[in-house]
């Protein structure tokens, strides 16, 4: 394993775990891109001596919003919104907000199932997201179309029994997220590491607060 400090200060306290995961999964990415691992105890921070990631680390764009995911093509942020909890893509400059949670929760693992599919290194038939895509939508949730006039790509998402849904999202994306939304944080990273040698994960993350 490789030691692995990195300075959580810029984030508020409910951002530290996807923050750490970001880490967790680059060991992946960086083997999957055949680039070399940083050395054990390097510093994480914007001096010379700072490992080469491939792709932007997470950081705060302004008090509400976490750049999450960025290979210098397409972006993802998360907007901390007063009536939930935002995900928003930027690619070729244009950047729009395409999913909506009400829960931090479940914005929390759609975060890690994107970071995720950024780092899987096989095929893409082989990768949880097309096993569930060809499994059909989970038998516990509902899929419905709230504005099908002004938003007819958009569906939101409920858990069977539940009184409100959990949030909107395209339609062709719902597939896949249904399957995350009955699962705890840990049941997923689990499950998105399946078919991933265990040694690829790398990094021993030790964190300052």
């Amino acid at each position: 394993m490789i030691d692995l400090p990195i300075n959580l200060k810029e984030f508020p306290p409910e951002l530290h775990r996807i923050v750490k995961s970001w880490y967790s999964w680059q060991a992946t990415y960086l083997r999957k891109m055949r680039m070399p691992l940083p050395q054990s105890g390097a510093k994480v921070d914007n001096s010379s001596q700072t490992p080469d990631w491939a792709t932007r680390p997470p950081t705060m764009t302004d008090n509400e919003t976490l750049r999450f995911l960025d290979d210098y093509e397409v972006a993802y942020f998360l907007v901390l919104g007063k009536d939930g909890y935002y995900i928003d893509k930027k690619s070729r400059g244009s950047r729009k907000n395409l999913w909506m949670f009400r829960r931090f929760d479940d914005a929390e693992k759609y975060m890690l199932f994107l970071i995720s599919q950024e780092a899987w290194p096989g095929r893409y038939s082989d990768s949880p997201s097309y096993r569930w895509y060809q499994e059909g939508l989970h038998p516990g949730i509902t899929l419905t179309k709230p504005d099908p006039v002004n938003y007819p790509g958009r569906v939101s998402i409920t858990v069977d029994g539940e009184p409100i849904d959990r949030g909107w999202m395209p339609e062709h994306d719902a597939v896949a997220a249904s399957h995350l939304m009955l699962l705890s944080f840990e049941e997923l990273d689990g499950a998105l590491r399946q078919g991933i040698p265990p040694d690829w994960f790398s990094f021993n993350i030790i964190t300052a607060t």
